[in-house]
């Protein structure tokens, strides 16, 4: 049991000293209604490189013979997705927001970056509180050199179609390190106690 918690310790600094080595992706993602494209990893200044592919999933035709029975499809409500809309109302934490997909941005050193972003909500109001966060981060990120960046907002159909690619160099502990400080952060704990107070 004593050299227990020095194992763990040793495994702990090991992970964090791979966390803090520096990340490199180059990327290209591709979505009409399927995900497609791919990204190539680089970690340990090149000694680690490993790929991923996102492959469209052709599903197999299965053939009945009987008639198909026609179920009655029940009724959705949007309690789940009004409740993410109330973060958005919140003009405080609107900016909470922009500003922490300013600093994650900054923190990917993004390099050769094209974007071009169509995306709806399928209601006008929500597609408009969403817009409100992406508006000026599409401001934003058109300001940057070396990039070209078109998001475009759909207020009349649902609907999401990417096309991207790039290239990132980031330490994903930063990555954590933000992420977790955006969390705990006073501004949305009080955000998250107000929409539960709204539902």
């Amino acid at each position: 049991m004593d050299y227990l918690l020095p194992i763990i310790g040793i495994l702990l600094l090991l992970l964090i000293a791979l966390l803090a080595a520096p990340l490199s992706i180059r990327f290209y993602v591709h979505s009409n209604q399927i995900l497609q494209g791919y990204a190539r990893f680089r970690l340990l200044f090149g000694l680690v490189k490993f790929q991923l592919h996102f492959p469209s999933q052709d599903k197999p035709v299965i053939h009945n013979k009987q008639a198909p029975t026609i179920k009655p499809k029940p009724h959705k409500t949007k309690n789940g997705s009004r409740s993410g809309i109330l973060f958005f109302k919140q003009s405080i934490f609107r900016r909470h927001v922009i500003n922490f997909i300013k600093d994650l941005f900054r923190a990917t050193h993004a390099r050769d970056l094209y974007l071009r972003l169509r995306i709806g909500l399928g209601d006008p109001a929500d597609t408009g509180m969403l817009w409100a966060i992406m508006g000026p981060v599409s401001a934003m990120l058109k300001n940057g050199q070396g990039m070209m960046i078109e998001i475009e907002p759909e207020f009349i159909d649902a609907v999401v179609e990417i096309e991207s690619h790039g290239n990132f160099k980031l330490i994903p502990l930063q990555f954590i390190a933000l992420t977790i400080a955006f969390i705990l952060s006073p501004t949305t704990l009080r955000a998250w106690r107000t929409t539960r107070q709204d539902n």
